[in-house]
């Protein structure tokens, strides 16, 4: 048994997994529906340790809470819930009213924490039990990003998730209900399911495994600098920002850009286009890694007001511009980069700055805005500056990985055995995952904002009174994500600038275009002005053709795309915020309630029809409800 503070062994891990119903007890009129919102209830939960397999079952939350809360031999333990936003709807309001207490900080002993952001996303509870015991609440949806149902396709792991119908998840158990043959079947198997994929992933990365999918690949990219005098070489090389420095240059990390031309975009009625082409981006951000110029080092100069920025450096900075879209060009600045005199009434990517604007950019984005805008500089406020230069350390992790990519998933082909086939699936989802991940850390928040549950009034009240400034030995090099991040969207603009007006949509790595631009593709390739292949990092790749397509905004539009082999059609449709068809495949693009008469700006799905969920919260768990889907005009700019 290993002693306290030291890593958690698998005797005292474990899978845990909720059953919920309305309770007797009224708790509002729904304001959406008329219809009363009861209070929620747990009527099955348990857990299954990951060492034996073996599975306890409770017939109410006090038996669970009890449980795990229970003294025992004082060891640490670990609870790894599939979605613990929903699960901890219910365990947040047992604590509060059953002696527990919330913690800002690290908590005491009968004090308990959350790590739920600003944006109300979940990462973990953590109760001290007593001073030597501490159980640990986390979520493994963070770890393996899908649903249960797609879980088992991560690692090749036999169990598949049991299907039940709608009457099965809405029905009432009465209290002291003993759940039947049937629910007890479909319980194992949700405790089953991810009980062998956190095996299959302990296997992998032993018992210290990152608990989010970014960590565990930056953990695997930080191995291959290696330690100096146990400290990590990676570090040497990307030193944490100041506090200052970070707050500077943050509005210059800009995202992926998705956007339909406001000339092509179906507004009012249902202009589509036909004979269409995709063109996708073979890993553009693990390209950019690998094999362009990345910041490091601490800043080498800070220029002040008036002066222009050293062209040979990295650089961020502050400037007074104006700028107007070129006629067919992409825009490529956001609304949220602007500080000051930004437009009333504007586009999340802009086409018009209508006058002199406060903009924060790198240098990547420097060269990128001016292939698409007409922009001039009245005054440059000030700059940082790094070195930069191709990180081989950087490349070397890229492509180890997508080496192993492409070796482990022609040997998953060819091989007959499945033992070793679902070994090289595993290896190869496990490389795919990291080359995909890892970089993204480089970016992340150095001050992290929290929210606190408190009970108040019988209900459970959430504040958001927590900030945290990391320290620096948590805190990643911001630099090169913007690097990254702004290399790709280089590449975007330019082939959606070559197209011009065959241009038709664009989502950060991949264009959607009239074919009677397939010409320009063509010539920019033989010019070597981009790269066209079908297997190499960061190439463009014709992804596939569509007969037709209506593109009404940003994450949404429809496409009957033509299958290579048979020449048969299919519809596929994109609509941020809508589910795809129930058990139409992890990253299906069915959605049967949409066909080409219902797909425009203002029609409304019905809650029945749209596989959507939503929460109503009640202060003793959250009740998920069928929820209505509209298809609107303009996406959330801002929050």
């Amino acid at each position: 048994m290993a002693s306290r503070g030291k890593t958690v062994q698998l005797n005292n891990m474990f899978v845990a997994d909720f059953e919920t119903c309305d309770a007797e007890k009224v708790y509002k009129l729904d304001a959406r529906t008329g219809k009363e919102i009861k209070h929620q209830k747990v009527w099955l939960a348990g857990f299954k340790n990951l060492e034996t397999m073996e599975s306890t079952y409770f017939y109410s939350l006090d038996e669970f809470m009890e449980a795990i809360l229970s003294r025992g031999n004082n060891v640490n333990t670990e609870y790894a819930f599939h979605n613990i936003k929903f699960d901890g709807s219910y365990i947040i309001p047992w604590l509060l009213t059953n002696s527990y207490t919330v913690s800002l900080g690290r908590p005491q002993a009968g004090e308990f924490s959350v790590l739920v952001d600003k944006a109300k996303a979940w990462d973990s509870i953590t109760i001290q039990v007593t001073k030597r015991r501490k159980v640990l609440l986390w979520d493994s949806q963070k770890l393996f990003p899908c649903a249960l149902e797609y879980l088992p396709d991560v690692y090749s792991t036999p169990t598949q998730k049991v299907r039940e119908d709608s009457e099965f998840y809405e029905r009432v158990r009465p209290d002291g209900y003993i759940p039947d043959a049937r629910e007890m079947g479909y319980f194992e198997n949700d405790l089953q399911v991810p009980a062998e994929a956190l095996n299959e992933h302990i296997k992998l990365f032993d018992l210290r495994f990152k608990k989010t999918q970014a960590s565990q690949s930056f953990y695997n990219f930080e191995q291959g600098f290696g330690d100096w005098k146990g400290f990590k070489h990676w570090k040497f090389r990307f030193p944490a920002l100041t506090t200052d420095e970070d707050k500077s240059i943050r509005p210059a990390y800009w995202g992926g850009i998705a956007l339909v031309p406001a000339v092509k975009a179906a507004k009012k009625g249902k202009e589509d286009y036909y004979n269409i082409g995709v063109m996708d981006i073979n890993s553009s951000y693990p390209d950019k890694a690998a094999n362009k110029k990345l910041p490091y080092g601490r800043c080498v100069a800070a220029y002040g007001e008036g002066q222009h920025p050293n062209m040979s450096k990295f650089w961020v900075a502050e400037a007074l511009v104006e700028f107007t879209l070129k006629e067919n060009c992409l825009p490529c600045i956001p609304s949220a980069a602007i500080s000051e005199g930004r437009p009333k009434e504007t586009d999340k990517w802009m086409t018009d700055s209508e006058g002199i604007v406060r903009l924060r950019f790198s240098n990547i984005d420097y060269g990128t805005m001016q292939l698409s805008y007409d922009i001039k500089v009245w005054r440059w406020c000030w700059s940082m500056h790094w070195a930069w230069k191709v990180q081989k350390e950087v490349a070397d992790f890229v492509y180890m990985n997508n080496d192993n990519k492409v070796k482990f998933s022609k040997l998953a082909k060819l091989e007959t055995d499945p033992h070793k086939k679902v070994y090289y699936n595993t290896m190869r989802n496990r490389a795919k995952t990291d080359n995909n991940a890892f970089y993204g850390k480089f970016g992340e928040d150095i001050v992290k904002e929290g929210k606190t549950p408190y009970w108040e009034n019988e209900d459970v009240i959430w504040r958001l009174d927590r900030s945290e400034e990391q320290n620096e030995n948590k805190r990643k090099f911001l630099p090169v994500a913007m690097a990254i991040t702004a290399w790709g969207r280089r590449q975007l603009v330019t082939l959606a600038n070559i197209l011009g007006e065959d241009f038709l949509y664009c989502d950060t790595d991949s264009v959607h275009y009239l074919l009677t631009g397939q010409w320009k593709i063509d010539l920019a390739a033989e010019k070597g002005i981009i790269k066209v292949d079908a297997e190499e990092l960061g190439a463009w790749k014709l992804e596939g053709k569509a007969a037709r397509g209506r593109y009404l905004r940003a994450k949404c539009y429809m496409e009957e795309m033509i299958d290579e082999k048979t020449g048969k059609t299919h519809i596929e449709a994109t609509v941020a915020g809508l589910p795809a068809d129930k058990h139409s495949g992890q990253f299906s693009k069915k959605r049967s309630c949409l066909n080409w008469d219902n797909f425009y700006i203002g029609h409304e799905v019905p809650a029945e029809k749209t596989n959507k969920l939503r929460t109503v919260k009640t202060p003793t768990g959250n009740k998920l409800l069928p929820t209505h889907f509209k298809l609107r005009e303009k996406e959330v700019l801002f929050g």
